[in-house]
């Protein structure tokens, strides 16, 4: 906001204490507007793993939830540690950290169409990533006022160039393994990527 003084026919001409003069050089009339203090990277402790989920902007305040109590929640429930990353004003995506222990002590149960479940071991750090995943589905279901059931969805993580290299695997033989084993379309994406990121990481989209 601007904040500007002027004087009818003043007696002299002086500068008021504690406000800068628009008549000197070096003077202005308007405040500078306070930057907004640079986020720092998390530190990743032994034995735990990092993900790094996309999603759109619209989005992350249903992620997040009223004072944070959404977020609060999936920490909570996962032991993850959850923050959404800063990113460029014209980004239509943000990125969303998840940190958690990278042990096997959690169980999900994956459903097949026919409702079949099985039970398989996971780790904190990827249950917490199912269920932020889940979370960003609920709110895309709410918002656009829709059923999921079996429609299909799309999942992006950011990955370094090494991890995608090992996702896709020497001559492609693990991501196509990954692809016949889940019948997912699975794509390692390396230009036109997000603002919200940059090279050397890659987007994986299942």
């Amino acid at each position: 906001m601007s904040s500007t003084s002027n004087f009818l026919s003043p007696p002299t001409k002086r500068s008021i204490s504690g406000l800068p003069d628009p008549n000197h050089p070096n003077g202005s009339s308007k405040r500078a507007k306070p930057s907004k203090p640079q986020q720092q990277p998390l530190p990743i402790p032994p034995g735990h793993v990092a993900f790094r989920l996309l999603c759109n902007s619209s989005r992350i305040g249903g992620v997040i939830g009223k004072s944070g109590a959404v977020i609060k929640i999936l920490q909570q429930s996962t032991g993850a540690k959850i923050r959404i990353e800063d990113s460029p004003n014209e980004s239509p995506d943000r990125v969303i950290m998840v940190i958690a222990s990278s042990n096997l002590e959690r169980k999900v149960v994956l459903r097949s169409n026919s409702g079949d479940g099985e039970a398989i071991e996971v780790s904190n750090a990827q249950e917490a990533l199912l269920k932020v995943f889940d979370r960003i589905l609920e709110v895309a279901a709410e918002m656009e006022g829709i059923v999921l059931g079996d429609r299909t969805v799309s999942c992006r993580l950011v990955a370094d160039t090494a991890q995608a290299g090992s996702v896709i695997g020497k001559g492609g033989k693990v991501v196509e393994k990954i692809k016949k084993d889940t019948a997912c379309k699975i794509r390692v994406c390396k230009d036109n990527l997000p603002a919200c990121i940059s090279s050397p990481d890659e987007v994986i989209e299942v």
